[in-house]
């Protein structure tokens, strides 16, 4: 039992309303099917699934997946019963159509077992957030966490980055420099989406341990290059400004989750965020914003996952990845199970999901 309260758990706020409506009158959504992509992740007979997936175009026809908690079998039986427990994993996805695009696993291969890909010193742990290619040098924002006494036996401590400087090698050969996240108040830097104009570098995070309010903070994309990410502007009450001091608290955006996705729509010309809620058998809604600061509208829920044949499921993790082709934007969310035993015997879940959700805008208009 130890063992399975270090699986990542994101448990989710409930839906607070602090938005505007979602309006329905001006969108059609729609759920496709996925098809064979629905078991994507599903056929190295090593990586045996994972907590999350995170997902960074590396803008040379490559994408990089970010996974957090995951087994690892000591074999090629595909069991996960002969497998380690690894904190964090990333994949190389060779393409951007799913039905054609193979994908490679990278962890930690210095020892005689499997080790986290990111690691960090003592007893903590990084799990993974989001990045973003900054010129020619990726940027990944890691969640640190480490072990408690009560409650779910884990919590956030901070964050962290880390910078490649070669990150169109092979991620065995990853040049990487590690960067201690400064004073946020709680709000984990990179937890979810990491954007960019030709300006700055924006993150979204939420507070963590459990409360999840979201802020979004900014970077100059010279200073991120260079690795610089001490003081950053906060998005505070209808303004960027510092902020020194935890008090007095600012409004949040809107009420998240630890992971969830923003991303722009040229065709709908609106900023969509996508996450999980409800707690257990959850549920994936979207908002959507003419701004990446708001205002936001509440969370419209667009998909119930079916969770036949799970006999303690619980849902979490829901992102988008709008860098893959196809028709409409594909989402990954997470199943797992509250009994460890079921998650070592059912390879149906514990892999991450897709769905394929198309948003039409009613004057015809989709993307």
């Amino acid at each position: 039992m130890k063992k399975y309260l270090t699986i990542i758990i994101f448990f989710l706020a409930p839906g607070i309303c602090i938005g505007q409506p979602f309006d329905t009158s001006q969108y059609r959504i729609k759920m496709e099917d996925p098809g064979n992509t629905d078991k994507y992740f599903t056929n190295d007979l090593m990586w045996r699934g994972a907590d999350g997936a995170a997902s960074i175009d590396l803008e040379n026809g490559k994408v990089l997946w970010l996974f957090s908690d995951g087994f690892i079998s000591s074999d090629s039986s595909g069991s996960r019963k002969r497998s380690v427990i690894i904190r964090n994993s990333v994949a190389i996805q060779d393409g951007y159509d799913l039905k054609t695009a193979p994908v490679r696993f990278y962890w930690n291969t210095s020892k005689k077992k499997p080790q986290a890909f990111f690691q960090t010193r003592g007893k903590s742990w990084f799990w993974t957030g989001h990045g973003i290619m900054v010129k020619d040098r990726l940027l990944i924002f890691l969640i640190r966490e480490h072990e408690i006494k009560t409650g779910i036996g884990f919590e956030a401590s901070g964050w962290d980055a880390v910078l490649v400087s070669n990150p169109h090698d092979e991620p065995s050969r990853w040049k990487m420099r590690y960067i201690r996240g400064c004073e946020t108040f709680g709000t984990i830097a990179g937890s979810a989406a990491v954007l960019k104009d030709d300006e700055y570098l924006y993150a979204y995070g939420a507070v963590e341990p459990a409360t999840h309010e979201v802020y979004l903070l900014r970077w100059k994309l010279t200073a991120a290059y260079n690795g610089n990410l001490a003081n950053p502007e906060w998005w505070l009450n209808g303004r960027w400004a510092e902020r020194k001091t935890k008090d007095p608290v600012p409004a949040p955006l809107f009420i998240g989750a630890t992971e969830y996705s923003v991303h722009y729509d040229h065709a709908l010309k609106k900023y969509i965020q996508v996450q999980s809620s409800g707690f257990g058998e959850g549920k994936i809604g979207i908002r959507m914003s003419d701004s990446l600061q708001g205002k936001w509208t509440d969370l419209y829920t667009v998909y119930t996952p079916v969770y036949d044949g799970i006999k303690k499921p619980f849902m979490y993790a829901a992102r988008a990845h709008p860098e893959l082709h196809a028709d409409g934007i594909y989402i990954t969310y997470n199943v797992n199970s509250f009994d460890f035993e079921e998650l070592k015997e059912n390879l149906g879940i514990y892999f991450p999901k897709f769905i394929l959700v198309k948003i039409v805008k009613k004057d015809g208009r989709s993307f």
